[in-house]
């Protein structure tokens, strides 16, 4: 291995990880959004009216900082909350208008962030490196719920 690859696996997704998310910070700053609230609209341009409990779940977050997140985007404009009539304590999330209109924004935004990254690469292998960092994501949750650990029972 050459000397300037000796930078380990988890460091290189710290790296890529912190990257993204300045390059998204400073491209949503405009929309008064931040690379956190990003998978969030994602989430519910594919499945609107999800409760917050929900939410934090898929998305492996704490439910304080979904809850947080969730009051941002609404007073932004860019969801509503509305009460569950199942359980008044909870909250259901949906896009506006707004929202609709940002998540394509953003889906932009992000595609050429992966351009960006996996310029050089061609399309088997961008292929083959989305399924194997999936396999170790996967990998990653099944290993934390396997040790039971209380601190990551929400992934």
């Amino acid at each position: 291995m050459k000397e300037d690859h000796i930078i380990p696996f988890a460091g290189l997704v710290s790296i890529i990880s912190r990257a993204r998310g300045i390059m998204m910070n400073d491209r949503l700053l405009p929309y008064g959004l931040s690379s956190g609230q990003f998978p969030i609209l994602i989430h519910l341009s594919h499945q609107q009216d999800v409760t917050q409990d929900v939410l934090a779940r898929y998305l492996h977050l704490d439910k304080g900082a979904i809850a947080r997140a969730a009051r941002k985007l609404e007073d932004a404009g860019y969801i509503s909350r509305t009460p569950d009539p199942a359980n008044r304590r909870a909250f259901r999330l949906l896009l506006t208008e707004r929202g609709e209109r940002i998540v394509t924004e953003m889906q932009k935004i992000d595609q050429e962030w992966d351009d960006l990254v996996c310029a050089g690469l061609s399309a088997q292998e961008r292929e083959d490196l989305n399924a194997l960092l999936y396999r170790i994501a996967m990998n990653s949750i099944k290993s934390i719920r396997k040790r039971g650990e209380s601190s990551h029972d929400r992934i």
